[in-house]
């Protein structure tokens, strides 16, 4: 791996190679164009979208062009041809992280608007404005850093643009327009289900209450009570989709009122069309209504008194599979949901009450019935169903009876009497399930009234703010009323939206003074006159169809068929007789869509229309006991007591509806479009197609189609001028203004129709592609001049350079070859008569020496031929009974070891004699071999070659003759020289041997142990060493002062002694005060020294044998080591010494190291803590301070001698610590990822990497320790980020960083990025999300601070830290002159 080095070169040199260098890329690689709309435009190469049937749009380059046909290769790969007409061109210049609002986008258009949210979607930025619109894209995961509490400071006072969209700045904008125009507001919340409507509700009602808010004398002020009713309609009102986990199956619209100081004072909840029928049906894997699964998770005592269990066994409830959400505690939410009971005034009692009718509802649901006695009559089934028909009425506080009977009867009054009818059990469990709906439907009217009477309205508030959270567009498998009533909803809604967006473009226009002209937009009044004409409309048919008697979902389907059979958004599908469809918005805009067409069908539309209450459940619940539940049945007028009275829910719904646009038109609207990614529900996928659909169902599209039928394409004057200044080159200058310039740019181009507002330039579609294309021509005819000269420059001066060098090289070649040519005649020549000369001289020294060898070995064996007796005599041991006192040594000890000695020595001396016999023979075959040789070459058959031969062909075979010879004279001598060796090496064998036999008779005569002397001096030693008596030859008069007594006195050899506890005490004495630096390190470089003195002088284990072992042993005893003295045999108490000293010196180093780290810590929180830093804070000044700290620290070092090994283990140690406190502080500060930050991190490094080389014998392989840090400012430090690859990232730059730190530092570099070139690209991000996900066992972000564990002496014990040369220490002077220290001198 390379280090990232901080070089410094000619600045002036490198800024105009780098300017001319940019100039050259700049014209060679240009970029494409943006918006084609004639075949002008569209040129091979350029970028654009094409439409794709499975991701919307697929990018790609065109290949070739054929009149009105393109062919494009996709990204993917593949190719497709498409019509011109049919193509968008792609913005190349797109930040990675896209742009904040849509109306920024060079090309607005559906491929453009998804690859902006897109982008922005994979960098964790879900909001983006369109204009003064919302796009909020649900993340699916919580982001912190988009909800804290401080957020909303920096929102508060903030222009809608001057910080990233957000919700928060939508209410700011609604409360400070309310407050100085004095005008209500409303923000309205749309999308699907699942696209986070009820959390941009909750976001918006907490900024305005944090705006408006104000304490209550009661505790509960009226801002708390509004936000807290959403976790109660969210129980009660909310439930499982297949879309969405926490779906609102009801509308909302909260007006919050204001007084004249900006302040709440007051608020009402207004609902809409709560999805009754789910309280009996549930389709799988839905969920019913939250409030039942709470109850079920209730503690056991609520549980108890409400009478209810395992939720799987009520049938309400186990129509689905889904009984439990991964991401819901249900025990949980049932706590929550009574405390934010009590804030909205809603007291124990009534929360008992509530709950009570919530599990009579699921007993409700429990009754099943079978047939009576009677025909057409029923009763309930079984014993269970009765024991829950028991437990409904208790919880009711109603007569068990009478519950049976007003499910099981009917009473028709007639003119003059009451009749009794029997229903069914089919007819009964539609009467129990009626009564179901219709007693929940009430609970939830009640809860809202309450929470209403509770906030309480100020009926003389001024103004208000009204947030609206409404379903969105649905289209299911099976849509039924309810998605009827919400597409409704969303076609009045829609509307609203088109007109307001079409205000908002003429306002544009009007605030740049430019001329403009009506817009047409397309409106979907045909489609309202469809559902709500009356009479004649869809809602007046169903009316109708219910008042009637024998009126049937059929017949309403055939009336809906003949009526509407023309109508143009109306059809009736081929495979069913009794579903419609409707094509909802505004049809041919949304032709491409299909799913804008929705089929309903209408099994269910009649009932559910109806809302009537049945004359016996009204009577029944209006007689219970509890005065809650009879509370929710008031009494009905006399005339209508017995009678079940039909009301229209669809009318009443259009009237509500009705009324909401009202007050939405009397206030000023604010919009937050809510999409949903993917269908999935999980975080990090943005599915095109999806979310295509739904921008174009929220309007947005639309409203951007508004945007393009003026101008679509809008620049301030500086980005038109900076884009196309090329064109006009007389503005370079400087010589004219932003607009005078802008309009030279465009009259020099020839555009027609465009508009230059106050601050802008306005182009129609399509003007900016010609702007493109005449920038893209200029720029290619220049890079063709460019190339041509270039080629013509280089070409020329390769062919200079080439000639200038071949000519003298041509001549020194010819040169070269003819005095070769008459060296080697001459060589050879001469080489002939020195072989012959060399050869006769080599033979006659050959044969001397042979014969000298030849009488040496003759005399050898003459001597080793005696009787072995005499040899082996020599080395016998004498008795032992003559060498030591029986008292002392065992008999047996060393009569083996001396049959050993004897044995071998007589082996030996046979071997001897069998080789020198050996060798012998062969010296004379060599002698032999060589006298052939002699008569060879005085026979002049050496030769070989014929005698009429030419000069040149003796020469050679004279030649070849030499060489052979003198390798085979080479290989003789190298074979004498190898048996003299060996010969030599057994006589030394023998001798060892000998050697080692008289050792062992002196051991068996010598007795006696070390002894323990100057144990009385030790309090001298102590007194002079416990001053700094300084250093001599470079090394620690104490220390060797210490090992030399220690070693005269023979301690180490002692069995027992005292001196080394009081030396240990010294020692710890010494280093109590930990933060006196200069006396720690000084006591550092003696403990350290006498440490590696002990570990030379004691012996090891294993002794070596041999003469070269003995030889090695000795080079290592040697005095050059532990200065003259002889390696001891330790015992216990030397031995125990070491271990302590050891512990000491470890202990040492932790202090020192820690003290350094002490020093630099004020110094690097500056650049790890940016709330630490000062305005006028200079980053040299700490750079600085930490580069001084260094060189003390290393000046110290040096002063005291501590081994350099040492000193490097600490600088290695401090250094890590560094690495990690800086590198944690990119992955935990967003500013620390900034820029400058790495511009100025990079400085200092490049200061203390020279300091490193500097001091390379004592910083060692520090500066590999900062690896994490260098790799990262070194990204951090690049100018231009969003040119970096993934590969270039993880594989050149950064390759020491795992991939979850590099997406950290990428976001937080993206988030401090304003440029486009400041910004790692969406695609890095990409790929490292499918590798985050692909791998399970990922390293941690944060690195670990290894630089405090301890260091052991076995790290530091390198062969290098080796004290030489300790004779030559000069010792205290107090000390020599006492008469027991005299040693000392020697």
């Amino acid at each position: 791996m390379q280090h990232h080095r901080f070089s410094r070169y000619n600045t002036s040199i490198v800024s105009k190679w780098f300017l001319w260098l940019c100039l050259v890329i700049r014209v060679l690689f240009v970029l494409d164009f943006r918006e084609m709309t004639t075949s002008k435009t569209v040129v091979v190469g350029s970028h654009v979208w094409v439409d794709d049937p499975e991701v919307a749009w697929k990018d790609g380059d065109v290949t070739e062009v054929r009149g009105d046909v393109i062919t494009v290769r996709c990204t993917s790969g593949e190719k497709v041809v498409r019509k011109i007409s049919t193509i968008f061109p792609k913005d190349t210049e797109l930040p990675s992280n896209g742009v904040d609002d849509m109306t920024k986008l060079t090309y607005l258009d559906e491929p453009g608007v998804l690859q902006n949210l897109s982008c922005r979607f994979g960098v964790n930025e879900i909001y983006t404005y369109t204009g003064r619109i919302l796009i909020a894209v649900n993340p699916f995961q919580r982001l912190p850093h988009l909800y804290e509490k401080d957020l909303m400071k920096q929102y508060k006072g903030a222009a809608l643009h001057d910080l990233s969209p957000h919700p928060f700045a939508i209410a700011d904008s609604a409360y400070k327009k309310m407050i100085d125009e004095g005008i209500s507001q409303s923000i309205l919340v749309s999308g699907e289900s699942g696209a986070g409507k009820t959390e941009s509700t909750k976001m918006l009602m907490q900024y305005l209450a944090y705006m408006g808010g104000k304490a209550a004398a009661d505790g509960r002020s009226v801002e708390q009570q509004v936000l807290q009713s959403n976790p109660v309609l969210e129980a009660f009102g909310n439930a499982k989709t297949v879309r969405n986990n926490n779906s609102s199956r009801f509308g909302k619209f909260v007006e919050i009122q204001f007084n004249d100081r900006g302040k709440i004072s007051g608020a009402a909840i207004r609902t809409y069309l709560l999805e009754r029928s789910r309280v009996c049906q549930v389709s799988d894997p839905e969920r019913n209504y939250h409030c039942f699964y709470m109850i079920c998770a209730a503690p056991p005592e609520d549980a108890e008194r409400y009478k209810v269990g395992n939720p799987r066994t009520y049938h309400y409830l186990n129509q689905s599979k889904c009984i439990e959400l991964d991401a819901m505690d249900d025990s949980k939410e049932y706590v929550e949901t009574k405390r934010a009971m009590n804030v909205v005034g809603i007291g124990p009692d009534e929360q008992d009450a509530i709950f009570r009718v919530v599990a009579a509802v699921l007993h409700l649901g429990n009754i099943e019935f079978k047939k009576g006695g009677d025909s057409d009559s029923s009763t309930p089934k079984d014993d269970q169903s009765r024991l829950h028909l028991k437990t409904a009425a208790e919880l009711f506080m109603c007569d068990e009876k009478s519950l049976e009977d007003s499910l099981c009867k009917r009473v028709i009054v007639t003119r003059g009497e009451a009749i009794t009818k029997h229903l069914d059990p089919a007819a009964a469990a539609i009467s129990r399930d009626a009564l179901a709906k219709t007693v929940y439907s009430r609970l939830f009217d009640w809860i809202v009234k309450k929470i209403n009477d509770t906030i309480g309205q100020d009926p003389g508030s001024k103004y208000l703010i009204g947030v609206l959270d409404i379903y969105g567009f649905e289209s299911f498998k099976t849509n039924s009323f309810e998605q009827f009533c919400i597409n409704l909803t969303n076609e009045k809604l829609q509307q609203h939206f088109n007109q307001h967006v079409f205000k908002m473009e003429q306002e544009e226009y009007k605030k740049e003074a430019i001329d403009w002209s009506y817009i047409e937009f397309v409106d979907n009044q045909d489609i309202l006159d469809l559902i709500e004409k009356k009479p004649g409309g869809i809602i007046a048919l169903l009316d109708e169809a219910c008042i009637l008697p024998r009126s049937t979902h059929k017949t309403f389907a055939e009336k809906l068929y003949q009526t509407f059979s023309s109508h143009k958004r109306f059809k009736k599908p081929k495979f069913s007789q009794t579903d419609f469809t409707i094509c909802h918005y505004a049809g041919d805009v949304c032709t491409s869509v299909h799913r804008s067409c929705v089929t309903y069908q209408s099994e269910f539309f009649l009932d559910k229309n109806k809302d009537y209450v049945i004359g016996e459940h009204q009577d029944l619940m209006s007689a219970s006991r509890s005065p809650f539940v009879s509370g929710l049945f008031p009494p009905l007028p006399v005339q209508s007591s017995n009678k079940s009275k039909f009301s229209s829910i669809g009318s009443r719904f259009k009237q509500q509806l009705q009324s909401l646009l009202e007050t939405l038109s009397a206030t000023e609207p604010h919009y937050v479009r809510c999409i949903k990614p993917n269908n999935l529900l999980k975080p990090g996928i943005f599915e095109n197609k999806n979310a295509l659909h739904q921008l174009q169902c929220g309007g947005v599209m639309e409203a951007i189609r508004i945007s393009r039928a003026g101008f679509p394409t809008r620049k301030t004057f500086d980005e038109f001028k900076t884009r196309f200044r090329l064109l006009e080159p007389d503005i370079l200058g400087g010589r004219y203004d932003e607009v005078t310039a802008c309009k030279k740019l465009l009259e020099k181009t020839g555009l027609k129709g465009y508009q230059v507002g106050k601050t802008k330039v306005f182009l129609r579609a399509g003007q900016m592609a010609e702007l493109d294309a005449h920038l893209t021509e200029l720029l290619g005819k220049s890079a063709i001049i460019i190339q041509s000269k270039f080629r013509s420059y280089h070409a020329h001066r390769d062919f200079t350079r080439l000639r200038f060098c071949v000519i003298p090289f041509q001549t020194y070649c010819r040169r070269q070859v003819a005095r070769q040519r008459y060296e080697t005649a001459k060589r050879l020549v001469q080489s002939a008569i020195n072989i012959q000369a060399g050869i006769r001289g080599m033979s006659a020294r050959l044969n001397f020496r042979t014969r000298k060898q030849t009488k040496a070995a003759k005399m050898q064996v003459a001597k080793g031929t005696g009787p072995p007796q005499a040899a082996s005599a020599k080395i016998k041991l004498e008795p032992k009974s003559n060498l030591e006192p029986k008292s002392k040594l065992d008999p047996k000890s060393n009569l083996e070891p001396k049959s050993k000695l004897e044995q071998e020595v007589e082996e030996l001396t046979g071997q001897l004699q069998l080789e020198k016999r050996m060798r012998a023979e062969e010296t004379e075959k060599l002698k032999s071999d060589l006298e052939k040789m002699r008569l060879q070459f005085q026979g002049g058959k050496v030769s070989g070659f014929p005698i009429g031969a030419s000069d040149n062909e003796v020469i050679n075979a004279l030649t070849a003759e030499n060489e052979k010879l003198k390798s085979q004279v080479n290989t003789l001598e190298n074979r004498i020289i190898q048996l003299k060796t060996d010969m030599q090496r057994l006589e030394e064998k023998l001798s060892d041997i000998e050697v080692e036999g008289h050792v062992l008779r002196q051991q068996t005569v010598q007795t006696g142990s070390p002894t323990a002397e100057g144990q009385e001096h030790i309090e001298d030693l102590i007194r002079c060493v416990t001053k700094n008596v300084g250093f001599s030859q470079k090394k620690p008069v104490a220390a060797v002062t210490m090992f030399r007594c220690l070693m005269q006195w023979k301690s180490f050899e002692a069995d027992r002694s005292r001196v080394f506890d009081i030396l240990i005490q010294m020692i710890g004495s010494k280093i109590e005060d930990e933060g006196d630096n200069e006396l720690i390190i000084y006591w550092y470089s003696n403990t350290s020294t006498l440490l590696f003195l002990l570990q030379r002088s004691f012996k090891t284990k294993t002794q070596p044998t041999g003469f070269f072992g003995r030889m090695t042993q000795g080079f290592l005893s040697s005095p050059s080591d532990v200065g003259g003295t002889q390696e001891v045999e330790p015992k216990y108490p030397a031995i125990r010494f070491k271990q302590q000293l050891t512990a000491y010196v470890e202990k040492i180093y932790t202090i020192v190291r820690n003290n350094l780290k002490k020093e630099l810590s004020p110094s690097l929180d500056y650049f790890t803590q940016p709330s630490l830093k000062l305005p006028d804070d200079s980053p040299d000044k700490h750079w600085d301070s930490i580069l001084h700290t260094l060189k003390k620290s290393l000046r110290t070092f040096k002063d005291n001698y501590v081994h350099p090994v040492l000193v490097q283990k600490i600088f290695t140690q401090t250094f890590s610590y560094i690495n990690v406190k800086i590198f944690n502080s990119f992955l935990l500060h967003q500013e620390c990822c900034s820029l400058v930050n790495g511009e100025f991190l990079e400085a200092g490094l490049g200061v203390i990497e020279l300091w490193c080389d500097q001091a390379a014998l004592y910083a060692g392989s520090s500066w590999d320790e900062l690896t994490h840090i260098r790799q990262a400012v070194g990204f951090l430090a690049m100018q231009d980020k969003s040119k970096v690859t993934y590969t270039d990232l993880t594989n050149n730059l950064c390759p020491g960083l795992s991939v979850q730190q590099l997406h950290r530092i990428c976001t937080l570099v993206n988030s401090n990025g304003k440029k486009a070139n400041s910004c790692v690209s969406a695609d890095i991000f990409s790929q490292m999300k499918k590798i985050m996900t692909a791998d399970v066992d990922v390293n941690s972000l944060l690195l670990d601070d290894n630089s405090s564990i301890p260091v052991t002496v076995d790290e530091l014990n390198d062969p290098t830290t080796k004290v030489e040369g300790i004779s030559d220490v000069e010792p205290p002077s107090e000390l020599v002159e006492l008469e027991a220290f005299k040693f000392l001198k020697g």
